[in-house]
């Protein structure tokens, strides 16, 4: 370039001229730049400040501070200085300039006396108390601003600091010595209208001692601000004793809670030789005040709010509580019981559940199980359904705590109750975390039958969504261990949760669904109780045991009359014979005798299943006379409706019916099946007929006579027992060994039955009834009741063996003859009175003679004892 120029004039130019030349064009440039920039920033000032009304000024300044924001503003702080001696300090205050040299003044760690002097002069006044904290924290400041206030004038000032203050922490011995020659100023200022007025001189007189400055703090212990009370409560310097009384006063008695704070601290720091809370009378009030500041370092605030848990008065026991809380108290006492000492069990609940009752629960978190004990107590007071307390949180943490306690654990009695009142919890508050809980312990648990038994009787209706997948998977799990307990919990879960899966069960394949599956899904259908499904239900009952359908024909008889009676009258008349015997089984169950007709002309129906079902029927409606005169049923040529029939007839059939049986019994074309069943009947019925023909059966079959054996020893009444004894006492020796195991198998069914007819002293009966109680070795245990405790045992047992006047009674009631009691003794006397006679000299002989030395003492002493009572 240089070249080429020197070429074009002819002439060599130096370098420096170049170098010159391009600097002053920079030069130039910038200072254009300059010149520009700062005729904008003046010809936008200037519209603020010739702005012709307020709606022109606003404008003006937005626009001006869209170009200028204020952290930028500060760039042409000494212009803007320059722009407020000429127009006023509005100028800085409007721009939001005044605010950022406050900022900085107040932040900056070493800020300079340009910064301070620009907060003085171009600032708000309301910046004067900030302006003095920043000179209070930096002595360089401090002799401009002594300066500053002189030429403001000293009273002027610290009223405007008064004013300004608001309530902010200053340094009050700093604020002591800046203004020691304002002393009265200040005084004065501690009776102003305004509170922060006040607040500023109480604060600067703190550290006063003159006499007036006392008399005024002393006021201010009583001022209506409670900054106020609060600072001087804090920092107040009296004597000793009179600080405590008022530092006490505004504990117990000053309405706002920071007053009352200030001095809980100041007695906590200097006065706790003076606190003392035992013994004294408190009012509600100052009693919640007192609760309220408690500190959980002290055992004498911990004894005071334990004694306030008992209060009737909701408020106090909610702070009593929230401090007992709060010092770990509630969780500590419920860590410190053991399974084996439930009376601290039920005080710990006792305790706790005070706190619950004001809603204070913290304690139900973080605590450790222990031996399950601590379990236990949660459990209880979370499963309370008439209480209400606790949190689903804490439900939750508990499922968790318990769920792990139990693992690879067996349900053991003292602790079942921890995992059954946990369910209990869950049931009744439990949110959706809990019931995802609650899905896992049921997959854990699925073979287990004792846990699951305890899951399903307390499942959650309200979890039917979370839980029901589940569940239907133990369902289809064909060897699960409770699954009616499973079907009733399905069955009543909400219909929306449920159906689809069970039509989708029933509608489905028999390689996918077993027969037990599809069994259990029609039971949920019909607990269901959904009126459109009756139609399914009943063309499904074939699948049902008779058991089945008598269990589940209880929920069908809940559906509509009306409905059930048009469906079931359609079928009764459809070819399909399982359904027509499933449908007069269920009609007896649901108490509908609409169709005895029906039932009456299926006793010829041509499939024995409906006519054994329609014997059953009529047995259930009660038509006895009807059956009677269907003897000709017991020759069907189908057993199973013989055995029906014979049944029936056999427990309620009429004496011709009998003579039915009877040839029934003996006929040996006859199978056993039948006989069995007509041998089983008798055992139910309760006319004598039958008894005799039982014992016809036991005398002469052997290939039945133990059929008969237990038929007979079912019937126990008096009657019955009245008869046997009766036919025993007249029996050849081979048929009474034969009714002896009859007796014996009786056992104690029948034994009160036969002491009553002992105790009617019927001589002709007697022999054989003592002789059935030693077999069936009631004497036995008669005479061990004579060595009883109990006195009433005693006596009913020697009355019981004075009845028998045999040698074994004898043995064992001489024994009582020196028993304590008088009953027992008389019962003694009366025996042997009835031995003293011709007819039981024989056992009077062996009792004198017997082997056993007591035996034969006490039978001398009782005679001896007889004899004396008959010479009084």
């Amino acid at each position: 370039m240089t070249d080429f120029i020197n070429n074009l004039f002819g002439f060599t130019v130096p370098l420096w001229v170049y170098i010159a030349s391009a600097a002053a064009l920079v030069i130039i440039i910038i200072f254009l730049i300059w010149f520009v920039h700062t005729r904008m920033f003046k010809r936008r000032f200037k519209k603020i400040v010739n702005a012709k009304d307020e709606q022109q000024k606003e404008e003006a300044i937005k626009n001006f501070m869209k170009k200028y924001p204020a952290n930028k503003l500060t760039r042409y702080s000494k212009r803007m200085e320059r722009y407020s001696r000429q127009m006023g300090p509005h100028v800085v205050m409007q721009t939001g300039l005044a605010d950022e040299w406050l900022q900085k003044l107040v932040s900056s760690k070493m800020p300079a006396v340009k910064d301070l002097k620009r907060v003085l002069l171009y600032c708000s006044p309301s910046c004067a108390f900030k302006a003095y904290l920043a000179a209070e924290k930096n002595p360089r400041l401090q002799k401009y601003f002594t300066e500053w206030m002189k030429t403001e004038g000293e009273d002027k000032v610290i009223r405007l600091f008064a004013e300004t203050c608001r309530g902010e922490e200053f340094d009050a011995s700093f604020a002591k010595k800046f203004l020691a020659d304002n002393h009265e100023t200040i005084t004065d200022l501690t009776g102003e209208p305004e509170w922060f007025s006040r607040y500023f001189a109480y604060r600067t007189l703190l550290h006063d001692t003159e006499s007036s400055a006392a008399r005024s703090i002393e006021d201010g212990i009583s001022d209506s601000h409670p900054l106020i009370r609060k600072i001087l409560t804090e920092n107040v310097s009296f004597e000793r004793e009179k600080i405590w009384e008022t530092v006490w006063n505004k504990l117990t008695c000053d309405p706002v809670f920071e007053v009352r704070k200030a001095a809980r601290n100041r007695i906590k720091n200097e006065f706790m030789d003076l606190y003392n809370l035992k013994d004294k009378k408190f009012t509600d009030e100052e009693t919640e005040r007192l609760l309220e500041l408690l500190d959980p370092a002290c055992q004498e605030d911990k004894t005071f709010a334990f004694s306030s848990l008992d209060s009737g008065n909701m408020t106090l026991r909610y702070h009593a509580s929230s401090f007992l809380d709060r010092c770990g108290f509630f969780t500590s006492l419920l860590e410190k019981n053991t399974l084996d000492d439930q009376s601290n069990i039920e005080h710990t609940v006792s305790v706790l559940k005070k706190a619950l009752h004001v809603n204070v629960s913290r304690f139900l978190y973080n605590y450790q199980s222990a031996d399950g004990a601590p379990l236990l107590i949660a459990s209880r007071l979370l499963s309370d359904p008439s209480e209400k307390t606790g949190t689903q949180e804490q439900i939750c943490y508990l499922e968790n705590k318990v769920f792990s306690f139990f693992y690879n654990k067996k349900a053991d009695p003292s602790t079942v109750e921890i995992y059954t009142n946990t369910l209990q919890a869950v049931s009744n508050n439990g949110n959706a975390k809990s019931f995802e809980i609650l899905c896992d312990e049921l997959n854990k648990r699925e073979n287990d039958k004792s846990f699951m038994e305890m899951l399903l009787s307390l499942l959650p209706a309200q979890a039917g969504e979370l839980i029901c997948p589940v569940l239907f998977r133990f369902i289809k799990n064909v060897s699960f261990p409770l699954r009616e307990e499973l079907i009733k919990v399905l069955g009543s879960f909400n219909a929306d949760i449920v159906l689809p899966e069970i039509l989708e069960t029933l509608s489905g394949n028999r390689e996918g669904n077993p027969h037990i599956v599809r069994i259990s899904a029609l039971k949920i259908l019909i607990l269901l109780k959904l009126p459109f499904s009756l139609q399914r239900i009943l063309e499904s009952l074939p699948t049902l045991r008779p058991q089945e359908i008598q269990e589940f024909g209880l929920h069908i008889a809940e559906y509509p009359k009306d409905v059930f009676e048009e469906k079931v009258k359609k079928l009764l008349a459809s070819g399909d014979a399982q359904i027509r015997a499933s449908l007069i089984n269920l009609l007896p169950i649901v108490k509908n005798d609409s169709f005895m007709k029906e039932i009456r002309s299926s006793l010829k129906d041509v499939d024995p299943d409906v006519r054994v079902a329609a014997v059953n029927a009529l047995l259930s409606f009660g038509e006895i006379k009807l059956l009677n005169q269907e003897t000709s049923m017991l020759h069907d040529p189908v057993e199973r409706v013989r055995l029906a029939t014979a049944k029936i007839i056999a427990v309620h059939g009429s004496a011709a019916a009998m003579d039915v049986l009877k040839n029934i019994l003996i006929n040996p074309n006859e199978t056993d099946t039948v006989k069995k069943g007509v041998i089983g009947g008798l055992g139910q019925a309760s006319g004598a007929e039958g008894i005799m023909i039982l014992v016809s059966v036991l005398d002469s079959n052997d290939d039945l006579r133990s059929f008969a054996q237990d038929a007979l020893s079912a019937r126990t009444t008096k009657k019955d027992l009245t008869a046997l004894i009766n036919i025993f006492k007249d029996a050849e020796p081979p048929l009474r060994e034969k009714l002896i195991p009859v007796f014996k198998a009786q056992g104690k069914n029948s034994e009160p039955q036969i002491v009553e007819i002992l105790k009617e002293e019927v001589a002709s009966l007697k022999p054989y009834l003592v002789q059935i109680l030693e077999e069936t070795g009631f004497i036995d245990e008669v005479k061990r009741k004579l060595s009883n405790r109990n006195v009433e045992v005693r006596r009913e047992a020697a009355a019981l063996l004075s009845l028998m006047d045999t040698l074994p009674a004898f043995r064992g009631l001489v024994i009582a003859a020196k028993d304590p009691d008088q009953e027992v003794r008389v019962c003694v006397v009366k025996a042997l009175e009835k031995l003293k006679n011709s007819q039981s000299e024989e056992i009077l002989k062996k009792l004198k003679e017997d082997p056993d030395n007591r035996i034969r003492k006490y039978t001398y002493w009782a005679l001896e004892r007889l004899d004396s009572l008959k010479m009084e």
